[in-house]
């Protein structure tokens, strides 16, 4: 009976043995991963808990690798945009009404400077960040903006900027170059008309006179008409002025005078007679037209006709002049079929904004999408090709008032009033108010994902120092088992003997 005694004692402690071995290796596990264990199982009743928390760290995982897409795109936007308003403000300098200089081409140095501005503008649209076009907005596999040459000069099937406003020019110049208006003398009367009721050359706004013994009858038509009837005859000094308002919106003034002689810039003679008079009032009235044709309707003409060709926002048509013949064209036509199309991105009535968006966080979407032709951009890409077609080769006295009306009308969208901002600025202004909501998101991912990982750390992991206590204790219990056990062993055996 000693010996089974002794025998079952002896094979408990090995079972103890056994069982301090297995936790020494369990503790060496959590020693090794710094876990408490290596399957869910083992956490216990955390294990619910633990896996909800990793799943929301997964998500949010997920928005940071979207939010560090997004951000990369944006910081391309921002700088390219940057560039476009330093652009915008270059150009806008370089292109001085006071400057004609020609150089051997037949062109100005203003608008060499302006050709560079334009084609780096051009460059710059086309920008896109691992393959995917930023300025296109939905569409974003294909460059949205035509080449210079192309936009320029067309191709074989279609026109270019150049055709566009040639046509424009002609329209509104006439058959007589001198804005479709007709001059008749009827006695003492002059009688100022528009040549038909359409949207080409001078629209006749009235006038102010200050002729003695002239006076004035204006009839709005359409088409309109203005008399002037010489009853008798006026001073030398009076004078009258003529208001036109021009295609592109604007208004011109012919000024004349009663002139004390022959060939005094802007003035006529006074005849034997009222109706002479009259007549040289005609003529002068003639000449002062023809000049204005050629220097600021001709600018107007480039300014509507780039408009026509760049103003495709939302999908509108190209507005070709419909002919030939152009210089009596009375209306206007869809060019779209046989124009080049200067852009070809994403043309939806949507927000150009909604181009482009990304969701980075729970209910949580951000719109950064652009589009070449937004007005802030397009118009300064128009101002500045508008500006380098026009041809002032001649180098006459009418090409240099042609340059200074082209000029002014050309900077007008490059300003950048006092206390307003551009329309390239405000396009810059909304992406970078977006950009401050991803990064703001961003770090708030960050401290969640920090928050997150503590909790996890929490239920999975050990300190690792209690767990080393612990081994250190569990060996030493183990080596006095062993020992015991041993001695036990022996004891049972000389028993026995």
């Amino acid at each position: 009976m000693a010996v089974n005694t002794v025998f079952f004692k002896n094979s408990s402690m090995i079972d103890q043995l056994t069982n301090m071995r297995a936790k020494f290796d369990a503790l060496q596990k959590q020693f090794d991963t710094q876990k408490v264990s290596t399957t869910y199982a083992g956490i216990g009743n955390n294990r619910s808990l633990d896996l909800s928390l990793k799943q929301r760290m997964n998500e949010v995982g997920g928005y940071q690798s979207t939010i560090d897409f997004v951000d990369l795109r944006m910081n391309v936007l921002d700088s390219t945009i940057s560039r476009m308003d330093d652009i915008r403000s270059e150009a806008r300098t370089a292109i001085d009404p006071n400057n004609f200089v020609q150089q051997s081409d037949g062109g100005t140095n203003s608008q060499t400077a302006a050709k560079v501005s334009l084609v780096e503008l051009l460059g710059l649209l086309n920008s896109d960040v691992g393959g995917r076009q930023l300025y296109g907005g939905a569409k974003v596999d294909t460059p949205p903006v035509a080449d210079y040459d192309l936009i320029m000069d067309g191709d074989l099937t279609h026109a270019g900027l150049k055709q566009v406003i040639n046509e424009y020019v002609q329209a509104d110049a006439g058959p007589l170059d001198n804005g479709r208006l007709t001059s008749s003398l009827a006695g003492t009367t002059v009688t100022l008309a528009e040549d038909g009721v359409h949207d080409f050359g001078f629209k006749i706004a009235g006038v102010t006179s200050d002729l003695t013994n002239a006076t004035t009858t204006y009839t709005a038509g359409p088409p309109a008409s203005q008399d002037i009837d010489f009853a008798g005859q006026p001073e030398v000094g009076d004078s009258i002025k003529v208001y036109l308002d021009l295609p592109d919106g604007t208004q011109t003034t012919v000024e004349l005078h009663v002139a004390e002689g022959p060939g005094e810039n802007g003035g006529f003679e006074l005849g034997a007679t009222p109706a002479d008079t009259a007549q040289n009032f005609q003529n002068a009235l003639n000449g002062a037209l023809s000049d204005k044709a050629g220097s600021e309707l001709k600018a107007a003409s480039h300014a509507r006709g780039s408009e026509a060709f760049f103003d495709t926002y939302q999908g509108n048509p190209v507005a070709r002049v419909d002919g030939p013949p152009f210089d009596t064209a009375t209306a206007t036509r869809d060019g779209s079929a046989d124009t080049v199309a200067w852009y070809v991105g994403d043309q939806s009535v949507a927000d150009p904004r909604a181009g482009s968006s990304a969701v980075i966080d729970d209910n949580f979407t951000v719109n950064y999408g652009a589009r070449a032709n937004e007005d802030g951009i397009r118009e300064v890409v128009q101002s500045l090709a508008a500006f380098v077609v026009a041809d002032f080769s001649s180098d006459s006295e009418e090409d240099h008032g042609f340059y200074t009306a082209m000029a002014e009308r050309s900077r007008a969208p490059l300003q950048n009033a006092e206390g307003k901002t551009s329309g390239i600025e405000k396009i810059q202004k909304e992406l970078a108010t977006t950009h401050l909501a991803v990064k703001r998101v961003d770090e708030r991912h960050t401290t969640t994902q920090n928050s997150l990982q503590t909790a996890v750390d929490d239920i999975e992991g050990v300190n690792v120092t209690e767990v080393a206590a612990q081994m250190l204790q569990l060996k030493t219990m183990m080596e006095i088992s062993y020992q015991t056990t041993a001695i036990g062993y022996q004891l049972s055996l000389a028993n026995y003997m």
